[in-house]
Formats: C-alpha cells, structure tokens, sequence
C-alpha cells in the first residue's frame, strides 16, 4: 500500500508523507502519477485531512488511473471541504451611502450593507453577466444573450441567498395577454396549436418578445425602480416549462410587461412569474444584489456577520473532472460552490462514496462510462440535477453497469426547475436503488434508453409545482424499452400548479415502449399512472392507498392524440418524424433487439392513422387501489380491450378502504410488498 498525505497546513515542496503533507490535491495527483510512472504497483490511498481546499478544476486522465487490483482512493479524514468559492470577509461589508438607502424601503436602508469584490482582486470577468435560466429560455435565438455560465452565487453559513426579488417569496400573477411573439405552438382551449405563419423560432434571429398586462399595484411598484438589468423567471405558458427573460422598463400608466425574449411556446393569461435583479427589492434577509458594472455586492444579512461564513461563487467549471481515467474511489468529501457541476466522470469504474455535494449551480454528477457507482452520498440544494448517468451500448444492449445506491438527494433543481431530475438515465443497464429523494419543483427521475433498474426508492414531495409531469417520467421514444420500476415506495405527490393533465408518481408519455410498474407501493399521490400510447406497458401488483383533494384519476389509460399529424403518428416512417429519427438514430444488432422486444418492428407495421396512436401490449392487472379517484380511459371510441390491441385489464380491486386487510387476503394472487426494504438502506444492527 503507498500513501500520501494533504493538509491545509502542507507544503507542494514536501514528499507528500504524513509528516510532511502536501498542499494540495493537484500536488498529490501529480505524486500520484509520478508513482505509476516509475513502475510503481500497489494500491494507492491519498489521505486529505480535515479543512478546506480551494480548487481552480482538477482533472485526472488516463495516467492518473488504478487498476482493479490496485486501485486510487482518495479518502476525506474528517470533514473535508473542495470549494470553487471564495471566502468573503464580515469587515469588508459597510454601510451604505445616502444615494443608496434613499433606493430602499422599510429597515432595508440600514440594514443592507455593501462590500466592493475589485478589493479580492476580482473583474466583471470573474463575476460576469447574467445569464438567461430555466431549462426552456430562449436566448439561443438572441445574438448578445448567454446561456452560462451561470451567475455567482452568494452562500451565507453554506445557505444559497436569493438575488433581490419581488415578490420575495411565491409568485405574482399577469393579468391578461396583449402580445403573443413569434413561437412555434401556443396552448388554446385545451390543445396544442401549431402557428405555421411565423416560421419555426430555430430559423429566426432576435425575434420580439411577449407582452402581458400587469394589475395597476404590480405595475406602479415596477416603475419606480431605476436603472438596472431587471429580469422575470416563471411559467410563461406550460408548467413544465421554465423560463427567464430580461424585461423592458414597466410604465405605470400603460402597466405593460414587455419581455426581451419570447417564450418558445407561446404565453397564458394569469401566468406565474415573478421579478429579481433588482437593487429597489433588496428588502428581506437573505437577499443580494450585485452591481456588475462596480463591482459592488450588496446585502441584506440573515444573521449577525460576524464568525458568518460568507461564500461567493467563482468556478465555472466542475470542481473534480475525469477523462479517461479508471478505478478512482472518492470517499467522504465534501463539494461545494461551483457555478458548474459538483464532478464530471468520462470514464469508467469510478467510485463515488460517501461524499457531500452541495450548493453547485449544475448537477452534482455528469457521469458517462460503465462500472461506475455512486453510493451513501449526500447530494442536496443544486441549481440543476442530482446524477445525470449514461453507459452502456444500446445498439448491441451491453448494460453499463452504473450504480445510483443509497443516496440522498434533496432541494434540487433550485435555479432551473424543470427537467432537472434527482437521477437522469440513459444509456442501458443503470440501476438506481434505495434512494431517499425529495422537494423538488418538478420530476425525480426521467429516463431514456433500455433496461434500466428503478428499484427500492422511496420519493416524495417532487413535482411541487409541476403540471402533465410525474415523479418517474419518460416519452417521445417507443425504443426506450426494458426499464422495471419495482418495489418503490412513492407518496405525498401532489402540485400546487392549477391542473391541466395532472400530476403523476409515474408517467409513460407519447408513445413509450415497453416498461414494467410492479410491486410498488403509492401513497396520497395526487394521480399514480398515466400511460399515453406506446407498447408492452405493465402496470401490476401495485398497491395504491388514498388521493389528495386535488385528484382527478389514479390510473389515466390513453391513446397517444395530441399531436397526430404533427410529425408524431400519421405521417410516420417520415424522416421529419421525432419517433423515426429516434428510431434511426443508431445501429441495432437486430437479433438481440428482436429477442429483447419482439413487439418493437410490428409497432411499424400499425396503421398511423387507426392503430398506432392506440397501446399495444399492455398490463393494468392485480392492482389494489383503496380510497382513490377511479381509472379513466381515452380509447376515443374504442374498447382498450379490442382484440388488436392485445391489452389485458383484469382483477383490480377498487375499495374504500381496507378495514385493517392485506391486499394478498383480498386479492387472490397479490404478492405483498417488501415495504421494510424500500428507501435508504437501514444500517446494520
């Protein structure tokens, strides 16, 4: 065994032994690779003493690797901390000047306190602009807008502060529409409405934005604040749909909010939203301001300053990255204030354990390779997504072997709301197991790919805010087939979000292939299943106790209709088709895709227009569902059980309750679930 030694107390000029430490982790590395490159074999332990270590990104490549028999950890003695932020100090922070508190309201002008960044050394190019968020802006079509990186975030005692915003908490509400700009589709009586006359968005260049009208309170209040880059985030259509804008100067006589940049799906009345980067609105604790062209950072403090920990954000990057590198163990770090993700790993048989990641802007792990885990790590208040996981080869179906294990992961997606799960799969063969993850605005998990293991989680309090969403989510793809979501425990899923399709603990959207639901139990979960079109769909041996009050179906059974005609059902094999390209999109060994999903090539054989819209294949059996809203089903017309489609519906027991039964003594054939082994795994007694 050869080890080496850090300290924050260490020297890079020592050799690195425990009397006589490194520095730094870039030191350590190199010890390490200067090791391997001398011909030296044996396992390698780094051992990081407690403190905190400021990182620039490090990246370990192909020569910085272990092997199976001699593998590289790095192992936190104690509390280790890896920051991309910068500590500022409590006596930097002063009062205002007159001009200043004349701009605030309330306590605000003598509470607020200000410190100048340009004394740390720091330019606008460290702090740089503000970037548009939310996983659907549109700034992509604007010539002077950015995408990231993101802003720097302002940490208080390891806690994220907000940028001034109004309302400080919650959202505000339009009034009407005026101006709808150039989107693709808008959302009118129920439907989606195609808008053929503007021309696709992705073909135009700095197209006008939207206008709405504000109430008269909301728009005096805006037009009274001066100069300043002022910006709106929030639903501008689709609950499902983020996004953040600059805005024009509000006039209060004409009470107009004019957006710089148009919402890709067009705009509703009463849609959810609310202002930040305003100095004037710097009114709560915990809130900040930076004037990006001074260099000046304001701040309204939630405690006394002194002995506080005050953090400002300055990597752009992730804090540990791997290229190619193999059989690395991180344990029991912690990560934290990056503006970009936690760690990247392009490589395989990379170990992730036992670690912290928090307060990053992205995800806490980008991770693409096989044999990799991640397990007993704590992954909590991130701008973006937990894990986003790929590997595997889905054209001959060789699993990855990636492991998500006995996490927590919690307060995530906190800066892009939607579409920035806990855990995002792709790839084949990830299993994601007795995780606990909860409070998040939108999804837990989304999934593409095949032959994934959803297993032994439990989930709760996500899609807080979310509509036609669901804990477990994925669509648009039949050849994303073989994922089993098993023995989950899945409960308190509900929106706050007025419902248009609802809000699910698991949805298979627009034309899913084969996915297996079993042995899961769901609790007060405002809907449980909604299966929209697709094949070989299972939805068995669940057990499903009580709705919310805002329920309003358990089980949603559908053929797949909102966009027939429209590059999805009726015009497929077209090449312009999102399912055909999907299909296309890479080689199969046809003989393991055909013994795998021997229904996948017949589904090209249905009639677009009658038959391929419908589920095929499909499940719904054994289910008891107690105290719940009833199924509803959409065959427009038609029987789901019409011969053609092959479909079995049959022994699910509706109850009003279960007057102290187990399901297995009502149903006959009910397996009962191993509820005690759902969620984190308990320690051994």
């Amino acid at each position: 065994m050869k080890d080496f030694y850090i300290s924050a107390a260490g020297c890079d000029a020592a050799s690195g032994t425990k009397e006589a430490p490194f520095a730094t982790l870039t030191a350590a590395r190199d010890a390490v690779r200067a090791f391997h490159a001398a011909g030296g074999a044996d396992a390698v332990t780094v051992h990081i003493a407690a403190g905190e270590y400021t990182l620039a990104g490090i990246r370990f490549t192909a020569q910085d690797s272990g092997t199976a028999e001699y593998p590289v950890v790095y192992r936190g003695e104690g509390e280790v901390r890896l920051t991309g932020g910068l500590r500022l100090k409590a006596e930097d922070f002063r009062p205002l000047s007159a001009q200043k508190k004349s701009r605030l309201h309330g306590d605000a002008c003598e509470k607020v306190l200000c410190a100048d960044l340009k004394q740390y050394g720091l330019s606008a190019a460290d702090w740089g602009r503000l970037p548009a968020v939310g996983t659907y802006n549109s700034a992509e079509f604007y010539d002077d807008a950015i995408e990231g990186p993101m802003w720097c975030e302002l940490f208080f005692n390891d806690e994220r502060l907000s940028i001034a915003r109004y309302p400080d908490t919650g959202w505000l509400e339009t009034v009407c529409l005026v101006k709808e700009g150039p989107s693709d589709s808008t959302f009118r009586d129920g439907a989606v409405v195609p808008k053929p006359e503007v021309g696709p968005l992705s073909a135009r260049r700095n197209p006008e934005g939207d206008i709405w009208r504000l109430d008269t309170e909301t728009a005096a209040r805006a037009a009274a604040w001066q100069s300043g880059e002022h910006w709106i985030f929030g639903y501008p259509q689709y609950n499902w749909a983020d996004a953040a804008t600059p805005i024009e100067p509000v006039n209060a006589a004409d009470c107009l909010l004019k957006t710089k940049y148009v919402s890709r799906f067009g705009i509703r009345e009463h849609a959810q939203f609310y202002f930040y980067n305003v100095f004037e609105e710097l009114d709560a604790p915990g809130e900040w301001y930076l004037d990006r062209e001074n260099g000046l950072l304001y701040l309204y403090p939630p405690a006394p300053l002194q002995d506080a920990d005050i953090t400002l954000s300055l990597l752009t990057e992730e804090l540990l990255c791997f290229e190619g590198a193999e059989h690395i163990t991180l344990e029991n770090l912690t990560l934290l204030c990056t503006r970009g993700d936690g760690v990247r790993i392009a490589g395989d048989h990379i170990t992730v354990k036992e670690c912290t990641v928090k307060n990053a802007a992205g995800y806490a792990l980008r991770i693409d390779g096989d044999h990799n885990t991640v397990t007993g790590c704590h992954l909590h208040h991130l701008g973006r997504g937990g894990v986003m996981v790929s590997g595997g080869d889905r054209g001959s179906l060789i699993p990855s072997g990636n492991v998500i294990d006995n996490n927590h992961i919690h307060h995530f997606a906190q800066i892009c709301l939607t579409y920035q799960p806990a855990v995002n799969l792709s790839g084949v063969g990830v299993t994601v197991s007795h995780n606990c993850i909860h409070h998040a605005a939108h999804a837990a998990i989304l999934f593409s790919g095949n032959d994934h293991r959803i297993e032994y989680n439990e989930i709760y309090e996500v899609c807080l805010m979310a509509d036609d969403a669901a804990a477990i989510y994925a669509g648009r793809d039949y050849t994303t087939c073989g994922t089993v979501i098993a023995c989950n425990h899945f409960h308190d899923i509900r929106s706050a979000a007025e419902s248009h399709s609802g809000t699910y603990a698991v949805y298979c959207d627009d034309n899913l292939g084969g996915c297996t639901v079993t042995k899961n139990l769901f609790e007060r979960c405002q809907g449980v299943y909604f299966l929209h079109g697709g094949h070989d769909m299972t939805f068995t041996n669940n057990l499903i106790l009580h709705g919310t009050d805002n329920s309003n179906r358990v089980i949603y059974f559908c053929r797949y209709g909102y966009w027939d005609g429209d590059l999805w059902c009726d015009d497929q094999p077209h090449p312009d088709s999102e399912h055909w390209q999907k299909y296309t999109a890479f080689a199969r060994d046809e003989a393991v895709w055909d013994a795998a999903y021997p229904h996948l090539k017949e589904y090209l054989t249905w009639d677009p227009g009658t038959e391929q819209c419908y589920p095929h294949y499909c499940n719904i059996s054994g289910n008891v569902i107690v105290d719940h809203k009833p199924f509803d089903i959409y065959f427009d017309g038609l029987s789901p059980l019409d011969p053609r489609f092959h479909n079995r519906m049959e022994n699910n027991m509706m109850l009003a309750t279960l007057h102290g039964w187990a399901p297995s003594a009502l149903l006959p054939g009910f397996e009962e679930l191993p509820v005690t082994e759902m969620g984190l795994r308990r320690p051994k007694q």
